[in-house]
């Protein structure tokens, strides 16, 4: 009935067209953008240099794919251009790139997510492999036993609340999979629309909300599976990301005419939006996928311009 009755309330906000709240966020600081990565003082010299990188790669980050961040406030980035997980540490200013999971060499790392106690869960899209590692960002094990392959091509990756359960996107398929800690499949869930091409998924009240990329709207399903509808947010026609941010109970949704990420409350009221579009430190020219940390803090990925912007609400 919750899940009824927020439906009639966005739809009805939505209708009524709300004036922006005008939240605000402020550009903190850009991993691999053109400039660097600022501000300077993140990261010491030395660990700049090898963040920056070289050759085809010389502001560091190829392709970013997407983020998250542990308990230690580490910043992972997956990045499938230069087929590696990049770890910074802004409190350190330490640095270092993750190419291997245990035997396995990764080759296009994809989804990513945190637990409450710091186990990193990872997808690669190219060999299907899900891994994890543990609180100290060691590599763990793998999730599925040698010859097993549960997932074909997965995407985005999202935990339930309690963090037994890991949501997996598998866009060739048109399913979110379901598995437990141990990798096993709990289920697998088809979507109503065929070839929908899933991109983005977040657990909000132990029901999952997906971004589909050919029909543009969020896809809501119940634990078992079973769709509770869709909606979609008023002057935003082709999302290209979105995430739920528990702590202020908000979406933030990619609106790509604009440039910017725009801001709405549960029932749909539209708060504000921040971003610009360009080539500087603080712009972006796509949002491809969108994350926010317990702090609070909004991490944009570009993809195609190959950098992840940090921003943070404006405080009075």
């Amino acid at each position: 009935m919750r899940t009824v009755a927020l439906l009639l309330l966005l739809v009805s906000a939505l209708a009524a067209g709300d004036d922006p709240l005008d939240v605000q966020f402020d550009h903190r600081y850009t991993f691999g953008s053109k400039f660097g990565i600022h501000p300077p003082k993140l990261l010491s010299t030395r660990a700049a240099v090898a963040a920056l990188g070289r050759s085809e790669h010389p502001y560091g980050l190829g392709f970013p794919v997407a983020v998250t961040t542990d308990v230690r406030r580490r910043v992972w980035i997956t990045d499938s251009g230069t087929a590696s997980v990049h770890v910074f540490d802004p409190k350190t200013g330490a640095y270092r790139e993750i190419k291997r999971a245990g035997d396995a060499l990764l080759q296009q790392p994809s989804g990513i997510a945190a637990d409450a106690v710091g186990r990193i869960y990872l997808a690669d899209a190219s060999t299907g492999g899900m891994y994890v590692f543990d609180e100290n960002g060691e590599f763990d094990r793998s999730l599925f036993k040698r010859g097993e392959h549960p997932l074909e091509s997965p995407s985005a990756v999202a935990l339930s609340a309690d963090g037994k359960t890991i949501y997996v996107l598998d866009p060739p398929r048109n399913v979110v999979v379901a598995l437990n800690r141990e990798g096993e499949v709990n289920s697998t869930f088809q979507l109503p629309e065929e070839r929908s091409e899933p991109s983005a998924i977040s657990i909000i009240e132990n029901q999952l909300y997906v971004l589909t990329n050919s029909h543009h709207k969020v896809h809501m399903l119940n634990p078992a599976g079973r769709s509770l509808g869709e909606f979609r947010w008023d002057g935003i026609a082709i999302p290209t990301a979105f995430v739920f941010d528990h702590g202020q109970r908000r979406f933030l949704a990619a609106n790509p005419r604009s440039s910017t990420v725009q801001i709405f409350n549960e029932e749909g009221q539209n708060l504000g939006a921040f971003g610009q579009y360009g080539d500087g430190v603080d712009q972006m020219r796509h949002v491809d996928s969108l994350y926010v940390d317990p702090r609070g803090l909004v991490y944009v990925v570009d993809s195609h311009n190959g950098k992840v912007l940090v921003f943070a609400e404006s405080r009075p």
